[in-house]
């Protein structure tokens, strides 16, 4: 049998369990003594199935206890069949939840429900970021911008550090997120109505986690370095406060490491 073939027929009788899925999938599995090849593999089936929704769930853990865990694995159900993972790292798998969700018919009065799990996917994805940065070339110290001259300044690229995660949102889901931790004890109902929040999502050097609500200008400011913008670019944009009230204390706090000199 060809073994690319076998491989696809197996994974539809995982994921798309029909009666002619179930025996092509069977046609590579042999039988034993007490059970059939389709009981192997609706053990298989279980297995997995049960093992990328614990990962998920330990990854969106909000979104199941907004839901409830029966909810939850439900919407798991087809969400695994439509979006099979590309990468042997289960850590890497959930990034078209939020997405999902947000077409998910049953949910759609749950309005913020897509946007908390877009924050935790986020939350997930800063956590599990490098200590190192990816960029490959040379990265400056803070402490070299004392030497760098007055034609450089315009050119100089800030580096932030590598598990900074922004996101936009049209409700205050990080105060969602905040009264589903365990060691919250604080009000018990959010305002909906609040509107619209950015939130700054990053693993401190201590590995502590923040969600920080940004203002509008904090927040086009670090839009711009994610970007790569140059100094002289970033100063263009329109802020209300000088951008050195910017500045400062994104390299005070850690959030900038270093720069370059494009």
């Amino acid at each position: 049998m060809n073994l690319k073939k076998w491989q696809q027929d197996f994974y539809q009788g995982i994921f798309h369990p029909s009666q002619n899925n179930i025996q092509l999938a069977c046609q590579g599995i042999n039988t034993t003594g007490n059970l059939s090849a389709s009981q192997r593999l609706d053990i298989y089936r279980d297995s997995i199935l049960g093992g990328i929704t614990d990962g998920l769930s330990g990854v969106f853990p909000v979104c199941e206890n907004l839901v409830g865990s029966q909810y939850f694995s439900h919407m798991l159900t087809d969400f695994l069949k439509q979006n099979p993972s590309y990468s042997p790292d289960l850590g890497n798998y959930g990034a078209l939840l939020p997405n999902y969700i947000a077409q998910f018919k049953p949910a759609k009065d749950l309005v913020y429900l897509p946007e908390v799990a877009k924050l935790e996917w986020l939350w997930h994805k800063a956590f599990n970021a490098s200590d190192v940065h990816n960029n490959n070339a040379a990265i400056y110290t803070l402490e070299q911008l004392a030497s760098i001259t007055e034609n450089e300044q315009g050119r100089i690229q800030f580096v932030l550090q590598p598990s900074i995660q922004l996101m936009q949102s049209d409700y205050p889901i990080h105060l969602i997120w905040e009264m589903n931790q365990d060691n919250y004890d604080g009000q018990k109902q959010v305002d909906l109505n609040e509107g619209e929040v950015n939130l700054l999502i990053f693993r401190a050097p201590d590995y502590s986690m923040h969600i920080n609500p940004l203002n509008k200008d904090e927040f086009i400011f670090y839009q711009a370095l994610q970007a790569g913008l140059i100094f002289l670019d970033i100063a263009k944009l329109t802020f209300t406060a000088p951008i050195e009230t910017l500045l400062a204390p994104a390299i005070q706090s850690g959030l900038i490491i270093g720069f370059n000199i494009a």
